[in-house]
Order: C-alpha cells, then structure tokens, then sequence
C-alpha cells in the first residue's frame, strides 16, 4: 500500500508512535524528522510514512472524507502491530491531524483510551476532537492562519477530553515560520513536544 514506512521498533517500550504529515511536506519534511528523531530519543517505537498522494506527487489529498488517508493509518498501525502498545501516541501536523482525528472519531470510547494525540497546527473546523476523551496537545503558531490558541480553544467549548494542552509559539505561523518564511520556530515546538 506505502512504500515510503519507516519503522524503528523498540521491543521494551510500551508506547508507539504514529507520525502524520502536513499536506505541503511528506516524512522528509523537516519537521517530521525532528519529530521522529525526538520520539526515538524518547525511546519509543515509532513508525513515519508519506501518504499515498505525496507519494504520487498529486498536489493534495484524496478529499474531504479522507479515506485514502485513513486506510493508510490503518494499514500502518496494523503493519506495527499496535495492539501489542498500551499507549498509542497520534502525531499530525496540520493534515496530519485531521487525518488523525477522524481516525479517533471512528473509535468506541473504550478503544479511545490507549490513544493521546498532538497537533502541530490546528486546523480549526476541520481537526474534530470533540468527542475523543484522551490526552490532546495542541502546538499552534500565534500567527498561524488558521487560527491562533485563542481560536484553537474555541472548537473545544464542549470536548469530552478534560486533559486538553494548548501551547503557543510567539510569531509563529502555520508551518513555525517567521515573517521572512524562515522554520526558525521548529525547534521551539520541539522542545514543547519534548515535555510530553
């Protein structure tokens, strides 16, 4: 299905984590690495791909409903037998965790509780978390186009989830960017990520 999964698996950890890309950067992206390389560092197993689109080259995702998507999270968490995890830990950035949230909207609430997720730039009105009780981390860019925390905090008014964690990053913009389109807000968000 993906030629692209990377998986380094850590037999002693009880934890897996899920990277999911943005929709204008694959696993390559700077990001995506930085964050696989912490969750290593972290000592978990962790597996990073590039959706079917990126791997084609089309410009954007398969559509609203995302099916394309979701069957390839389920392919990869099958594939890294996720099962085995008592803890599985959803990390999208912007599409990424749209992707992911509707992955968890699709659980029973029982299923729901082995799961946590983070979010490296909401997408309000597209990211649903409402109805997912786990642990959410939210890394949102003051500037983020978007919407900033403010809006963020917005979408969650009636979320069942109590463990909800908003962190915003200073002239930041979508992608951790500053005005002259520069990542230099990626290692700050990465040291946010490196307290969860």
């Amino acid at each position: 299905m993906i030629k692209s999964l990377k998986f380094i698996e850590n037999n002693d950890s009880g934890t897996l984590d899920i990277l999911l890309h943005g929709s204008k950067g694959g696993m390559n992206h700077s990001l995506m690495q930085k964050i696989f390389a912490e969750c290593i560092k972290q000592g978990h197993s962790v597996a990073n791909f590039n959706f079917p689109y990126f791997e084609r080259g089309d410009e954007s995702s398969s559509g609203d409903e995302l099916i394309e998507e979701l069957d390839t999270l389920k392919f990869v968490l099958n594939k890294c037998i996720a099962n085995n995890y008592k803890h599985i830990r959803l990390i999208g950035k912007s599409l990424g965790g749209i992707v992911a949230s509707y992955y968890l909207k699709s659980l029973n609430l029982d299923d729901q509780s082995k799961y946590s997720i983070v979010v490296f730039g909401y997408i309000k009105g597209y990211t649903n978390l409402k109805s997912f009780k786990g642990d959410i981390y939210i890394i949102q860019g003051e500037k983020d186009n978007y919407g900033n925390i403010k809006v963020v905090k917005s979408d969650f008014k009636d979320a069942i989830s109590k463990n909800i964690y908003y962190f915003k990053i200073e002239g930041a913009d979508h992608s951790y960017k500053n005005e002259l389109k520069e990542p230099i807000f990626e290692d700050e968000a990465i040291d946010i990520f490196k307290r969860f």
